[in-house]
């Protein structure tokens, strides 16, 4: 049995900003100031993180945890209209068919391991139906770094299958270098998808043990899977 760990932004879909939108009207409505996502950079970290940077950047003070819950809370409130009147939002290419095709394998396990809050996830993908392939995960609401984020999906993998899984069984898939370093911290097989966030040199650069250029070329996925 093997684990895959998929990433969700830049890896299974894009949203068309809708998540930077819905965390700049969280700020404006706590704090009355807007823009606030302006030169931050997001691509891999978890939203607690995020938040946290944001904060500390526009308010010049210490992000406290309640602060950060409360700004997560807020950002979840406006996220479920950004998502479904974003222009931008979209499955990436090929997503759908891989995960038809790897939902319906004996010797896999589908899931989550991204930096995204839990309800933040489930309504991003609410609207490209991907949520059913994917019943648990790690998520940013478990845990800040994202190696922990990965170690919680794992832990409840093991908790479905009665046993744990060998190193070599577990997959992390992700868009952007911080997906392969953090599966690569927790000894996972690595593989960079070069259709999202990342730049194709940066991804190569970190040394994932595949790199493909979108998920349409996934025979060379299914090769590593086997």
């Amino acid at each position: 049995m093997k684990l895959l760990l998929f990433d969700l932004d830049g890896t299974l879909l894009m949203t068309g900003g809708a998540g930077l939108r819905a965390l700049d009207r969280a700020f404006h409505t706590l704090y009355g100031i807007s823009c606030v996502v302006d030169g931050v950079s997001m691509a891999g970290k978890t939203d607690p993180a995020i938040i946290r940077q944001v904060f500390e950047k526009t308010l010049g003070r210490l992000a406290g945890n309640r602060d950060v819950e409360e700004i997560g809370d807020k950002y979840l409130t406006f996220l479920n209209g950004e998502i479904k009147s974003s222009p931008g939002y979209h499955v990436m290419e090929g997503v759908q068919e891989l995960l038809e095709n790897l939902v319906g394998r004996e010797d896999v396990l589908l899931a989550l391991g991204t930096g995204n809050l839990e309800r933040g996830a489930r309504i991003k993908m609410e609207r490209g139906g991907l949520n059913p392939y994917f019943l648990f995960g790690g998520f940013g609401s478990d845990a800040e770094d994202r190696r922990e984020v990965l170690k919680t999906a794992v832990r409840r993998g093991e908790e479905r299958v009665n046993r744990p899984f060998a190193l070599k069984d577990i997959f992390v898939i992700g868009d952007t270098i911080l997906d392969v370093r953090a599966g690569k911290a927790i000894g996972a097989v690595t593989v960079a998808v070069g259709s999202g966030f990342g730049q194709e040199a940066d991804l190569r650069a970190s040394r994932p043990d595949l790199y493909i250029d979108s998920f349409l070329k996934a025979g060379l996925f299914y090769k590593l899977l086997n």
